[in-house]
């Protein structure tokens, strides 16, 4: 196990770890050149080994759940590991891509890139899947994430980053925070965190409405988990904004997925405080290989899976 320093021009410093492909450290410099960290981490690099939070990882195969565990291709029922609560599928199971060591292809002072061949059969997923990520910082204060896979055999595939931010000089608590979402689409959701119908819904009116914004501290205990929608036309977009009402320090999120999972680390455990952290994950919807009204999660033998994700943090 491994870290790497990612490093720009205006001292920007990242430092991503090989187990689980995961990010450990985002230090922005201030106005006045200290070094704000802006993501929740374990004191030491052993602690991620036994990690329950999902920690800035790589999530994978398929992020978020899958209702039953299961799904269909071709007709076919695919039956996945049940790695919560003995019902449904979680970030890829037992043994995710968060739980992977990642091999390094390449490095420089703001790029790297590693890889992973996901072998077929692994929590029941079928095909063989050679995945890249690359991480890489511009010359400024944006990170960004890139998802690269191919596959030998029709099967699915979702990933993120499961990073947790906290923009404010206190560690301890997200409440001075405020959140924005920029659609006015979510999916209801059953007990379990599965999308129920009618799916996609108009936000308004309703206690997940982030559209216009809202301070964490008055719905971190009203929200657990919540599916966002935006539009599904691969173009990439802005799709959250995370402000700390304090300092004025802000990130800016934006990616190409159709939907964004918005956490407040309600149960963070081994050591970390709950609602300590942020997770804002753009990814595919929850148990969209269940819903045909969601976009496809299917890679097919030729396709080329590409998703991007950027991280632009201001006002430091």
């Amino acid at each position: 196990m491994k870290s790497f320093l990612l490093k720009n021009k205006s001292n920007t410093q990242v430092k991503v770890l090989d187990y689980g492909c995961r990010i450990i450290s985002i230090l922005v410099p201030s106005s006045t050149g200290e070094l704000i960290e802006s993501v929740l981490h374990y004191p030491e690099l052993n602690d991620y080994l036994n990690d329950k939070n999902y920690l800035g990882c790589t999530i994978g195969r398929y992020a978020n759940r899958i209702s039953e565990a299961s799904f269909q291709i071709k007709q076919e029922k695919v039956q996945l590991s049940k790695n919560e609560n003995g019902i449904n599928h979680l970030h890829g199971g037992f043994e995710g891509l968060d739980k992977k060591m990642w091999i390094l292809e390449n490095q420089t002072d703001t790029r790297i890139e590693f890889s992973y061949l996901s072998k077929d059969g692994e929590e029941g997923y079928p095909g063989n899947i050679n995945i890249h990520v690359i991480y890489e910082l511009d010359d400024y204060k944006t990170l960004k994430i890139t998802y690269l896979a191919n596959t030998d055999r029709e099967t699915i595939l979702n990933l993120t980053n499961h990073s947790y931010f906290n923009l404010s000089d206190n560690r301890k608590s997200i409440d001075s925070h405020f959140i924005q979402i920029l659609t006015d689409r979510y999916s209801p959701m059953d007990e379990n965190h599965i999308p129920i119908m009618p799916f996609d819904k108009l936000v308004h009116r309703e206690v997940y409405d982030l559209s216009k914004g809202a301070k964490v501290a008055e719905k971190k205990e009203q929200i657990i988990n919540a599916n966002y929608i935006f539009q599904p036309d691969h173009k990439f977009k802005e799709q959250a904004i995370l402000t700390d009402l304090n300092t004025g320090r802000k990130l800016k999120i934006s990616s190409d997925y159709p939907s964004l999972q918005v956490y407040f680390g309600k149960f963070l455990e081994g050591g970390l405080i709950p609602c300590s952290g942020i997770c804002c994950e753009p990814h595919y919807a929850p148990n969209s290989p269940n819903i045909d009204i969601f976009p496809s999660v299917v890679l097919k033998p030729g396709d080329q899976y590409i998703h991007n994700i950027t991280y632009e943090f201001e006002n430091y």
